[in-house]
């Protein structure tokens, strides 16, 4: 497997989106006991805020770098390019998605399936649907992370210009986050507002482009260490009001509406204040992250994209199958062998994408290793 990772990369960002895309996967078999140990249960925030900082932190150094060297227009056409490329991949797995749906149905009949994945109305206006799909208006269950991306993608291509100066780009996100959560604003969709309000979530994905500008100081005051973890203590804490509730005092308690659509300002705090410790006390040399134990998923955090949407395809068979028999034996099987389907997607995209040995004629121009970095979803 290590022959498959690319090296010269920041290790901890490979790793951290592995981690973020298996959770992901994992999350999205409803039925699945192992979803207790995702992110979800030790903090406000779960993977998909993880997901989108890291994503946020690869764009901010991959197109900051285009724009330094190329300008702006080729800086303008390299993003422009991706969201082509994740478009056409959003498209592609919600036509296989569908198909896989409607065979599950057939053979497995698994109870209120098509209610569960928002496919129930398909079938009354198929056209109708795969053109508001085509318009990214219809989002199916599992469907609403590459296009909250393009999103992020397309607003990142208007504050591309001003990201000389990111304390502006990042107090103009602030400003639409506001905006977005006290005007209630959104992007429509066919059924209702997007789940993920792409106006509110912009700014973990900012945040996460313009750290690297930010963060430059060689020190820093300690005490933002203590708050960071004083935070995540609490985040934990309270995330698990609901266990906790006949085993503490009830005033000892507070039970926060932490709702993840609008993005809540504590889910916010919650993935900065791990990011902080992360950023601050794991350097990108540390031994375990060369372990055999994080290759994995430093496997599947560098190739987020096809790793990812082959996760919908996975997490949907998983889930039927467990909606018709969650006992121990599927209990094991379905989020195990469904892991190792994603590792072998990550290292069939790996080879894929290994540079041609020497000698050997050049079929395709490829990027420059460093900037593979921007590789996701």
């Amino acid at each position: 497997m290590r022959t498959l990772i690319r090296q010269n990369r920041d290790a901890r960002i490979d790793f951290f989106r592995g981690i973020a895309l298996w959770s992901m996967f994992i999350d999205h078999l409803i039925k699945s006991w192992l979803r207790a140990v995702t992110l979800k249960e030790f903090a406000f925030c779960d993977s998909a805020e993880l997901f989108v900082l890291l994503s946020g932190i690869s764009a901010g150094i991959v197109y900051k770098k285009a724009l330094t060297r190329d300008g702006l227009l080729a800086a303008w056409i390299k993003i422009l390019r991706r969201v082509v490329v994740i478009y056409r991949t959003h498209l592609m797995v919600f036509m296989l998605f569908v198909a896989e749906a409607i065979a599950l149905v057939a053979w497995l009949h698994p109870p209120l399936f098509l209610q569960l994945i928002n496919l129930e109305t398909f079938a009354d206006n198929p056209y109708q649907k795969i053109l508001d799909a085509v318009l990214l208006g219809y989002q199916p269950k599992f469907f609403d992370i590459l296009p909250l991306y393009i999103v992020f993608l397309l607003i990142f291509c208007v504050a591309l210009p001003l990201i000389r100066w990111p304390r502006v780009v990042l107090s103009l996100s602030v400003l639409l986050y506001v905006a977005t959560r006290t005007f209630h604003l959104g992007m429509p969709g066919s059924q209702g507002a997007w789940f993920f309000n792409p106006l509110a979530w912009q700014i973990i994905f900012i945040l996460g482009a313009v750290s690297g500008s930010i963060l430059t100081a060689k020190t820093y005051w300690r005490g933002w260490d203590w708050l960071a973890v004083l935070f995540a203590l609490f985040s934990f804490f309270e995330s698990h009001a609901g266990h906790l509730a006949n085993r503490v005092p009830a005033a000892i308690l507070i039970h926060f509406d932490v709702d993840k659509s609008s993005l809540h300002p504590l889910r916010i705090l919650a993935i900065l204040s791990l990011a902080w410790l992360v950023w601050r006390y794991l350097p990108a040399t540390a031994s375990w992250l060369q372990s055999r134990l994080a290759e994995p998923f430093i496997l599947l955090g560098q190739h987020s994209l096809p790793v990812f949407s082959a996760s919908i395809l996975f997490a949907i068979f998983g889930q039927a199958v467990l909606f018709n028999d969650s006992g121990w034996l599927p209990q094991l099987l379905v989020p195990g062998l469904g892991s190792l389907a994603l590792l072998a997607v990550g290292a069939l995209a790996a080879w894929n994408n290994k540079p041609p040995v020497s000698g050997a004629p050049v079929i395709e121009l490829r990027e420059s290793e460093p900037e593979r970095v921007a590789e996701v979803a």
